[in-house]
């Protein structure tokens, strides 16, 4: 499932962190490379997990927090792409979703 979580990423560990970052780049092939790139979109957009308009704005967030940890970034994200204005991202329910699944998320967010 293609998932932007929108919590700020330095609550996000490694793992969710990278996980966000890739998905964005999934989502942007979907969109411009599938036939039916824009329905796929709408149905992840329906269930909340993504906002077309923010993700290239996400995507840099995500980026800038990976080369602040140390690590190689060399997908940059340039999404001159339709954004449907799909989506709508619930930042509080995501995060208490995150926070309850992932104890290294919450130890993060818990020292921010």
């Amino acid at each position: 499932m293609t998932r932007m979580w929108c919590v700020p990423p330095e609550i996000l560990c490694d793992d969710h962190l990278r996980g966000e970052h890739a998905e964005h780049h999934q989502l942007v092939g979907t969109i411009l490379n599938h036939p039916h790139g824009e329905a796929i979109a709408a149905g992840h957009a329906e269930e909340g997990n993504i906002d077309t308009t923010r993700v290239e704005d996400r995507h840099d967030e995500l980026a800038e927090e990976m080369e602040r940890r140390g690590f190689d970034h060399e997908s940059p994200l340039e999404y001159d792409g339709p954004t449907f204005g799909l989506g709508a991202i619930d930042v509080d329910h995501n995060r208490s979703d995150l926070l309850n699944r992932c104890n290294k998320c919450r130890e993060r967010a818990t020292k921010a």
